[in-house]
């Protein structure tokens, strides 16, 4: 059971997430939160020392939720070939979710991309550990024609990541979901073994 200051910051949290989704995160003041959340500046300050540390636990709660997207797709019981398909998908898909959320996201991966890279490190060192496993399954089961799998997880993690910025802007769910089925047919027509 929550205790009640757990609860506080819980709605802290929640009230902040919209608030950033609606105005951005530069534009909201801490006393924007105090209002929201129904509570006095003084019990926020209790809490949370500044906005950018209230950004900070809605960044982590974002990656949470991320990382375990992909940790249940990386999880599946397939083949490591359909399971780096699934796993492409779910990581596209969690993609266009975020930027669908929240606008000021989208506009930070279009033009601050570097900013998106600080705030999710934690993030890309999960996606190695999890692409290393499924290419290591799939060398090991003789499905990838790979040397070094760590090495093709990194190179693919970036490959993915400069895919993300076109996948925004066309922001169709349709055509982002067939260039996505492109993009892995490509992939896999060329690391699959031929049998």
């Amino acid at each position: 059971m929550k205790t009640k200051q757990s609860r506080t910051k819980d709605k802290i949290i929640h009230v902040s997430k919209l608030l950033f989704a609606e105005m951005s995160v530069y534009k909201v003041t801490m006393n924007d939160i105090a209002n929201a959340a129904e509570m006095s500046r003084r019990t926020l300050y209790m809490h949370f020392k500044s906005k950018e540390e209230i950004y900070q636990y809605v960044v982590e709660d974002h990656v949470r939720v991320i990382n375990g997207k992909l940790q249940r797709a990386a999880d599946s019981i397939l083949p490591p070939d359909r399971k780096l398909k699934l796993y492409i998908l779910a990581r596209f898909n969690v993609i266009d979710n975020l930027v669908k959320q929240n606008r000021y996201i989208r506009y930070d991966f279009i033009f601050h991309n570097l900013r998106v890279e600080q705030l999710r490190k934690s993030i890309d060192i999960k996606e190695r550990q999890l692409l290393t496993r499924i290419v290591q399954n799939g060398k090991e089961q003789g499905l990838f024609n790979i040397n070094d799998p760590a090495s093709f997880a990194k190179t693919l993690l970036i490959m993915f990541k400069s895919l993300e910025q076109p996948f925004i802007i066309i922001g169709h769910r349709k055509r982002n979901y067939q260039t996505l089925r492109e993009y892995v047919d490509l992939l896999f027509n060329g690391i699959l073994n031929n049998r």
